[in-house]
């Protein structure tokens, strides 16, 4: 069997015994990882030890893809090891640290079959463990912190940008040109190299290939009805998925329909884990906050072309998505510039503040050298917002973003500021429908406590809301932990309209409630439609309401 494939498809079959089995790397969804040297070379390769029963997908999937993407930055086969016997597996079983071990106890049984991919050997580091760090290896985190300076969080962020270039670069070639789709991209499957910092994507162990014409492949042909999560979980696109629970916990009539726009959401996704500090933050698909990623819960200094990048990428719909990597490389390019603009009058305000602050000190010792610099950048933040709001229009949307959020960024406390961005936001414009405009006023919102503020934004947001982007919006609203407590008029709605699904009856008392408040006439339009429109959710008011379905009637009516 063995020499029959070799010869079919140039795979170099070798033994185990070749190899001098050094220090474990990682265990995953399909693979324990140790480090190996070949004695004949001296040269180290990655040790992938997978169970036996994954043997024929190993040559009827990945192996395919391997062999077709050898020019360009995936993982590169060096050979196969067809079985690898229980006294081996015993001895790797030991060399895996104690808080691995539970992942890797199948190494452990007697009865344990398994074989080994051999792979070349990238000298770096994942790209969960160049985030989040990993002491046992010696490796520190780089993800910064709530509390980190401007300036390391500026640096992390211009590498995350070269990064999706590079990204983008590589999975174009892997899926525009040799068509196939990753189906599994997460931290764990991206290399950063220790020298060059390049990017690598590994591990093409789900890998699906494009049938001819086509431009999605069809998880339920290939899988059956109930494929559960395809991807990692917290990761995959919500097509990715196809279950009863799934499908209800995501708000979906069906799933399991997967194209390129399936890995972008993933990559988004990873971005967004890769930015956030806190520990075990990944979100799950039963958790509210799966689409649309936000960065509420990073320090400063990350600029909104960034967020909307990640927003873009995790849209529930794959048509809000970018719809090829050419259309995100573009938007990176575009942020990585936007950081640069942002860099020149940062420093240039930086060595006017020192010989400002060494005047100061020669005269006017009692003036605070740190209110003189924020004042100084209110009072151009303040300008530049003046100058704008003079002779907005709908047309330079672009100039609006910018200003605005330099304005409540410089001085996060000054009420007026709000007030300000909010008025000028439906000066040439009468509803929410842009997505710039939406990113702006959200984002105010995650720069302030004060309650007033906060429910005069959700409320005219609402109040100017379209029937388009009723959803969108509502959703953004509903999912910010921020906004918990806030109950005004305008947050009930949004959170009848993000939940209207999962609480249908609630939600119909909602707009009961607020039948008559007219100045929420389109988002409540909205909500009226999917309630009374939706064959099962009218039977589920109408069983709570003990009436018939066909004699329930809209409170709108």
């Amino acid at each position: 069997m063995g020499k029959k494939k070799n010869r079919a498809e140039g795979v170099i079959y070798d033994r185990i015994e070749e190899y001098e089995i050094g220090d474990f790397i990682a265990v995953g969804g399909e693979s324990i990882v140790f480090k190996g040297v070949k004695k004949s070379v001296g040269r180290t390769y990655a040790l992938k030890f997978r169970d036996r029963s994954r043997w024929d997908d190993f040559f009827t999937y990945e192996l395919k893809t391997l062999s077709r993407l050898e020019k360009c930055s995936t993982s590169k086969l060096a050979g196969v090891i067809p079985a690898v016997t229980g006294t081996i597996l015993g001895e790797l079983y030991r060399k895996v640290p104690p808080h691995k071990q539970a992942q890797c106890s199948n190494l452990a049984l007697t009865n344990a079959e398994y074989f080994c991919i051999v792979e070349d050997f990238i000298v770096g580091c994942d790209l969960n463990e160049y985030c989040s760090g990993d002491a046992l290896r010696g490796i520190t985190g780089h993800t910064p912190m709530q509390d980190a300076p401007y300036e390391q969080v500026v640096a992390f962020q211009r590498k995350l940008l070269n990064w999706t270039i590079q990204f983008c670069e590589i999975m174009a070639h892997v899926t525009e040109e040799h068509r196939f789709l990753h189906m599994d991209i997460k931290p764990e499957n991206v290399m950063i190299a220790n020298e060059t910092e390049s990017v690598t994507v590994i591990d093409f162990g789900k890998s699906m290939e494009l049938p001819p014409r086509s431009d999605a492949v069809s998880l339920h042909e290939e899988f059956g009805e109930e494929i559960g999560v395809f991807g990692t979980d917290g990761f995959a696109a919500p097509e990715c998925c196809d279950s009863a629970q799934m499908r209800s916990a995501l708000g979906l009539a069906e799933t399991g329909r997967a194209d390129i726009r399936s890995d972008i959401f993933s990559f988004g996704a990873m971005l967004w884990d890769c930015i956030n500090p806190e520990k075990n933050l990944r979100i799950k698909y039963s958790e509210s906050g799966y689409f649309r990623r936000d960065l509420f819960n990073t320090p400063k200094g990350y600029i909104p072309e960034l967020e909307a990048l990640i927003v873009k990428c995790t849209e529930k719909d794959p048509d809000m998505r970018y719809q090829n990597y050419d259309e995100l490389k573009k938007a990176a390019l575009h942020a990585e510039k936007k950081l640069l603009e942002r860099e020149k009058p940062r420093k240039t305000l930086l060595v006017f503040s020192i010989i400002a602050a060494l005047m100061t000190v020669l005269l006017v010792f009692s003036l605070s050298v740190i209110s003189r610099r924020e004042s100084l950048t209110y009072e151009i933040a303040r300008s530049n917002f003046d100058k704008m709001a003079a002779d907005y229009t709908e047309h330079n949307l672009t100039d609006f973003k910018e200003t605005a959020a330099a304005l409540i960024d410089a001085r996060p406390d000054a009420k007026q500021s709000y007030m300000d961005v909010l008025a000028v936001s439906f000066k040439d414009d009468d509803c929410v429908s842009k997505t710039e405009l939406e990113e702006v006023l959200l984002k105010c919102l995650d720069r302030t406590n004060d309650k007033t503020i906060i429910s005069t934004y959700v409320d005219q947001v609402m109040q100017h809301i379209n029937y388009v982007s009723a959803k969108t919006v509502s959703e953004s609203l509903a999912i910010r932990r921020s906004l918990d407590s806030v109950r005004s008029d305008g947050m009930e709605i949004a959170r009848a309209i993000a939940n209207y699904g999962s609480q249908p009856v609630e939600s119909f008392d909602t707009l009961g409630r607020y039948r008559d408040a007219s100045d929420y006439y389109n988002a409540l339009l909205y909500l009226n439609k999917m309630l009374m429109n939706d064959t099962n959710l009218k039977k589920q008011i109408a069983d709570a309401k003990g009436v018939d379905p066909d004699l329930l009637k809209s409170p709108l009516a």
